[in-house]
């Protein structure tokens, strides 16, 4: 390889490792073009699989193994492409193979896992069928006795280990958390599913499923309402969407999973319309209007846009009942992405950029003196302390977790004495565990 090509290889490996498959897929796609048979190939193939793309990757990965026809992470990667393609017979054999040439190979057992669950949820697409055939008549005049027994034989299924991003785990894990089978069936969406699996609307609800699986659950601040389906994939009883910025007529929503807007098809109001499990508001929490109390309120990165966080925070206590759990993620404006501007991760960043100069490697701490009062950063982003909101939490609801989660070990390789330095010039008491925390997962209750 030539140093540039060796520059940009690495440069691709360092977006597959925070997942930034559009920026890997632009770095490589040049290197394959020059190179079809090289390591440029096999990556591709990796991030086009990862895109959603098999078709694609199945052709990049054979011309690698037809210059390497012993890799092992080539028959590991073309397994999984089997198991995209819903070749099972083929994934098992290239796992099996991959495993026999490196028994230590790390991630075999659970790819083959994997297919077996493909196996265990290729016995529920019949009842996957009947059930989708009949969704419609079912939101109307209830579920049919056929309907009723189809959920019952998928709620006995094991959904598989990847529901958040498989369309048939994902139906599976719907019927499977329900905890009533006719609400179910009367909320059942197949498009809004298939769109969740793409769009990466259930990966936040299953990570915090002990909190909301058979609650009624308010989300505070939730975009467009995409999350909704998601969170009754992962058994929510009911589900309300707050957010002031909603456009309850607009289908256009972000695709969590490439990173981008695209058309999900649908818009807010119908979503609210046709699921009545599902209740989605251009409002906010401090509307008074709104007095309900709910089991589960949840702030996916919310809270560090909060200008007036304290008022919002002591606002949700009216909406609580005693036990309920109030379930916040965090996005710490003082790690190296907290400007919520490009670039998201340090594979994105072009330093010949002069918007991504202004704030990378922790600059936008140092930005903020120079900025003017109506820029992205003074408007909408608070800039809270992880402290400050520690306290602010405390002072009106009991905090029973507090993960603090660092960035990528990549990113904090960035993080230099230096670095340190120059961010207490602008704030001086500012401590190395803020520049080294990503996020924050917290959970109160209601005081007393």
């Amino acid at each position: 390889m030539t140093e540039t090509t060796t520059q940009a290889m690495d440069a691709a490996k360092a977006a597959i490792d925070v997942k930034d498959w559009s920026a890997a897929q632009r770095l490589l796609a040049p290197l394959v073009a020059e190179n079809p048979h090289g390591v440029g190939a096999f990556q591709l193939a990796r991030v086009q699989l990862e895109l959603g793309h098999p078709e694609v990757a199945a052709p990049l990965v054979a011309a690698f193994r037809a210059w390497r026809p012993k890799h092992v992470g080539a028959r590991v990667l073309a397994a999984r492409i089997h198991l995209a393609n819903e070749e099972l017979d083929e994934a098992e054999s290239q796992a099996r193979e991959a495993l026999e040439l490196d028994p230590e190979r790390g991630g075999v057992e659970r790819l083959l896992e994997r297919i077996a669950a493909a196996r265990e949820v290729s016995h529920g697409e019949e009842f996957i069928r009947i059930i989708d055939s009949q969704h419609v008549a079912a939101r109307t005049t209830g579920p049919t006795a056929q309907m009723l027994e189809a959920a019952r034989a998928l709620q006995r299924l094991e959904p598989g280990p990847d529901w958040t991003r498989d369309r048939r785990q994902a139906t599976i894990a719907y019927f499977h958390h329900a905890t009533d089978l006719d609400v179910a069936l009367r909320n059942y969406d197949p498009h809004l599913i298939d769109i969740s699996t793409r769009f990466d609307y259930i990966s936040w609800p299953k990570r915090i499923q002990e909190y909301v699986r058979g609650k009624t659950v308010l989300d505070v601040g939730c975009g467009f309402g995409g999350f909704g389906i998601g969170f009754l994939i992962a058994g929510t009883k009911e589900y309300t969407g707050l957010d002031p910025a909603m456009e309850l007529d607009s289908s256009r929503a972000k695709n969590k999973r490439q990173r981008k807007w695209d058309d999900m098809g649908v818009t807010p109001r119908q979503i609210a319309d046709a699921l009545p499990a599902i209740r989605l508001f251009q409002s906010s929490s401090e509307d008074k209007s709104f007095d309900e109390t709910f089991d589960t309120i949840a702030l996916h990165n919310v809270t560090e846009h909060l200008i007036h966080l304290e008022e919002v925070l002591s606002g949700l206590t009216r909406l609580c009942k005693p036990d309920t759990d109030v379930v916040f993620h965090h996005h710490n404006y003082y790690c190296w992405n907290g400007h919520h501007l490009p670039p998201n991760q340090p594979a994105q960043l072009d330093e010949e950029d002069s918007r991504h100069r202004e704030v990378y490697d922790w600059r936008h701490i140092n930005l903020v003196a120079d900025l003017p009062p109506d820029h992205y950063i003074m408007t909408n982003l608070n800039r809270v302390r992880l402290d400050e909101l520690h306290d602010l939490t405390s002072k009106y609801f009991d905090i029973v977790r507090w993960d603090e989660i660092p960035s990528s070990e990549q990113t904090l390789a960035r993080l230099t004495p230096a670095i340190v330095e120059r961010a207490r010039e602008a704030v001086p008491d500012i401590t190395e565990r803020e520049l080294r925390t990503n996020a924050v997962l917290g959970v109160a209750r209601p005081k007393g």
